[in-house]
């Protein structure tokens, strides 16, 4: 969940021009994005530890919808302030604050106040494998990664990699992406369905 989370930290900020131009043309002209996506996760020594998929759904300010198929059905969604891990199988479903959750500075992003200069070290990585590259590295300790990369070409984000605090490495590639289409309200809104049980974070 906290790789979400953090991939959803750039939807909800804007980028600054003199950063990234081309980051910066997504954040100002895409209002709304769907795609699938497929997500692995890489131990230290390179091993695939676990290969999920599904399709996402996002629109700005703050809204977000990650529907996993594989390897198991789960759902993520955020609205505001609020994150909802449902867990169809086991019946059961977490309600976070986006606070307590990510920590201070994703949810500084979110809310629109953070300032991704003052928070990020951004080195541009050049083109490679077709794409744009940028790697953004938080400049205190304790964000629970140490660096997040967005390979993007024109205004499509097509995949994001992130390096978390135990040497894991999560590549998200997104394919099938849509912008700018009109999304159900609905898809950001989550009653947990009867029988849930609600589970304490």
């Amino acid at each position: 969940m906290r790789s979400l989370m953090i991939v959803m930290m750039l939807w909800c900020a804007a980028i600054p021009s003199a950063m990234a131009a081309g980051l910066a043309r997504f954040f100002a002209q895409v209002h709304t994005m769907s795609a699938r996506f497929e997500q692995v996760v890489h131990n230290r020594r390179g091993e695939v530890v676990s290969h999920g998929a599904g399709r996402v759904w996002l629109q700005r300010p703050g809204r977000f919808r990650w529907n996993y198929v594989r390897p198991y059905h789960e759902q993520i969604i955020g609205h505001g302030s609020t994150v909802w891990l449902y867990e169809p199988s086991l019946a059961q479903a977490t309600r976070y604050s986006l606070d307590r959750a990510l920590g201070r500075t994703p949810a500084l992003l979110l809310a629109g106040g953070g300032n991704l200069h003052r928070l990020f070290v951004v080195h541009s990585l050049g083109r490679k494998h077709g794409l744009q590259w940028v790697r953004l590295v938080p400049r205190g300790k304790g964000q629970g990664f140490r660096w997040i990369e967005v390979g993007y070409d024109g205004v499509f984000i097509r995949q994001l990699n992130l390096a978390d605090e135990m040497d894991q490495t999560t590549e998200i590639r997104f394919t099938g992406i849509h912008l700018n289409r009109a999304l159900a309200p609905s898809l950001f809104d989550f009653r947990p369905p009867p029988h849930t049980a609600l589970v304490r974070p």
